[in-house]
């Protein structure tokens, strides 16, 4: 029986606009925090292609959210972890080590599988890609080179605590003879320091480590050898019997797991401050019904503002506009990120989440202009609204920010009501965030709007409603408050 993927099986990787334009690459960066593992990175940078994938990854998600699935497997893999520690260790460790770290390797990864074997079949997990692993353990744990490999592992284990020995160096000469029970030197050096005590008496344990195998110890592993031959040769017989321990479907699990528990990590954190994560459902019908979603990155520093969006299908695109520094491309990009991550197969930040699976996701963000380049930023724009429009679908999300923005309000205005008829021609769903008010006022279109503080209308409330576009901006009203609109300056030249 062959192992496949806990992933259900890889993706491809994102375009790099989309990466840039939705910040991902920040994102993945919150997630994975320390962990810098090549294939975590490439995993959330790759979406699978089918909605079956996908499914299969959020089913895993539903089992590891839970706390006893989510601690067993998390175990099973330090396990794991720890015995292809020993083995890397054994690699260049002196001779006589050898033995010994491959024999604990062995030891390690046994009780791993059978540990978890026995943890995960009386928790009843759902998901097909943790059954199917569980039915893998049980072969292996249940075939005959594992019993094999068990017994011979407690046979050599037995033989080497029968091992036990005195030393004493003089010099550069070391001295190895049978332990006879005789004096503990432990108990004679606690007594004689014991006069010295005085205030808290604190216990301070030893702990080895792989820098401590050096010469010495294996000049002293070759004089225990001697005395105590056989027990030597049925720890060299399971290592000679036994050169590879770790199934190689057991290796990829413990490594592709990761995904999962990295990412569900990262989600605690969050939701050990109030926020929510959830699993995304897909809607067949073209609604989208996402409640309380937010912005991952401002949520690590501790200000993000939830909102919502929806729409029963039938109308796809959403016109975002109202006040400056309201939040309208923080909501366009967290939505982007949402759409990201859900496609990715992972829980959303959000308390409730119904969308589309989107097949493609684009984006259409302002760039700077490059004198190397020979389009101007306007040129940049039409060129990218162009490509959009040509690959749009009716599966197809495309985030857009301040498109057309070089130009004046009138042609700005022509150039997307061009764009965005060709896209709700296509049925495509899009985020259009935007200075034109007039765009906004498209009866084919959901009008967004960035809300003013109620306490203060010169403030951002950060929260984005439906309703009808602003008739004025926050620059009017800045320059009302300080007695600088056009009225009040037309007062004081009179």
């Amino acid at each position: 029986m062959s192992y496949k993927s806990i992933l259900g099986s890889r993706g491809v990787k994102v375009d790099e606009h989309v990466l840039y334009d939705l910040r991902i690459r920040e994102l993945v960066n919150e997630i994975l925090g320390r962990e810098r593992d090549e294939l975590l990175w490439n995993l959330f940078l790759e979406h699978p292609n089918s909605l079956d994938v996908v499914i299969y990854r959020l089913m895993c998600f539903r089992d590891l959210m839970r706390e006893d699935v989510y601690m067993a497997v998390k175990r099973f893999v330090e396990k794991v972890r720890e015995a292809v520690d020993y083995l890397e260790m054994e690699k260049d460790a002196h001779e006589p080590h050898k033995l010994g770290l491959h024999l604990d390797a062995a030891l390690i990864y046994i009780d791993a599988l059978e540990t978890f074997y026995g943890e995960i079949s009386s928790l009843g997990v759902e998901s097909e890609g943790l059954k199917s692993f569980l039915s893998y353990v049980e072969g292996i744990i249940h075939s005959r080179f594992f019993k094999a490999m068990k017994e011979k592992a407690v046979e050599a284990k037995k033989a080497r605590d029968r091992i036990r020995i005195r030393v004493r160096i003089v010099g550069d000469r070391i001295h190895v003879w049978r332990f006879n029970e005789g004096e503990d030197l432990s108990k004679i050096i606690e007594e004689l320091f014991a006069r010295f005590r005085g205030g808290e008496e604190r216990r301070v344990r030893y702990i080895p480590t792989s820098s401590g195998l050096s010469h010495i110890h294996a000049a002293i592993l070759e004089g225990a050898f001697k005395f105590f031959r056989s027990e030597y040769e049925a720890i060299e017989r399971f290592y000679k019997e036994f050169p590879k321990i770790i199934d190689d479907g057991v290796a990829v699990f413990a490594r592709e797991v990761r995904f999962y528990l990295v990412y569900i990590d990262f989600a605690k954190s969050l939701i050990s401050r109030g926020y929510s994560f959830t699993i995304p459902r897909f809607t067949d019908d073209g609604r989208i019904d996402v409640r309380s979603f937010y912005s991952i990155p401002l949520a690590e520093r501790g200000g993000a503002v939830p909102n919502d969006i929806f729409t029963d299908g039938r109308r796809r695109i959403f016109v975002v506009t109202g006040m400056n520094g309201g939040g309208k491309t923080t909501f366009a990009t967290s939505f982007g990120q949402l759409a990201y991550l859900a496609k990715l197969g992972v829980p959303v930040p959000a308390e409730s989440a119904e969308i589309p699976f989107f097949s493609t996701i684009m984006t259409a963000y302002p760039v700077r202009e490059d004198s190397k380049e020979s389009l101007s930023r306007l040129e940049q724009d039409i060129v990218r609204a162009v490509n959009i429009m040509r690959r749009a679908d009716s599966s197809t999300l495309i985030i857009a920010n301040e498109l057309f923005t070089t130009t004046t309000s009138n042609e700005g205005y022509e150039l997307s009501k061009m764009f965005l008829e060709k896209l709700d021609r296509r049925r495509s769903y899009c985020i259009f965030v935007t200075f034109i008010p007039s765009v906004a006022s498209l009866d084919f279109v959901i009008s967004l709007v960035a809300q003013p503080s109620p306490e203060d209308p010169t403030k951002p409330s950060y929260r984005i409603l439906p309703g009808p576009p602003p008739l004025e901006y926050m620059a009017v009203r800045i320059a009302s408050k300080y007695g600088l609109s056009y009225k009040d300056l037309r007062e004081t030249i009179k």
